[in-house]
């Protein structure tokens, strides 16, 4: 069990470390403006289902959205309507132990520990 907790922290650390490797090196020209916040995302990051569109724009490879054979733009419904976060994952109810490990460039990474489960009909 440690081999895979072991395992998990090191390949969560290189992601990180590799992660913050491009980070730094990008200059800051190569990186686009963040796109604004939705109408409907409050400040807190929290959503205002009420303002939620019944449809988006699709959008092409070059960041224009599509149009259909009459110029009119091509849209998607919303059909999905998230609900706030309801706790953690569904691995709750297996966790014996959890805590905060800092790993040796200073970044915080969270371990658990949880009881194996077997995949279901074996």
């Amino acid at each position: 069990m440690s081999k895979l907790v072991t395992g998990a922290i090191v390949l969560a650390s290189a992601i990180l470390i590799g992660g913050t490797a491009l980070t730094a090196s990008a200059s800051n020209s190569d990186i686009p403006p963040a796109p604004p916040r939705p109408e409907w995302v409050k400040p807190d990051g929290s959503v205002d289902k009420s303002k939620i569109p019944d449809s988006f724009p699709v959008m092409g490879s070059d960041g224009k959205p599509v149009l259909d054979e009459n110029g009119n733009e091509v849209r998607e419904r919303n059909d999905f309507h998230p609900d706030a976060p309801s706790g953690r994952s569904g691995d709750e109810g297996r966790v014996k132990k959890r805590w905060v490990e800092v790993d040796e460039n200073g970044n915080k990474v969270e371990v658990a520990e949880v009881e194996p489960v077997s995949p279901v009909g074996q």
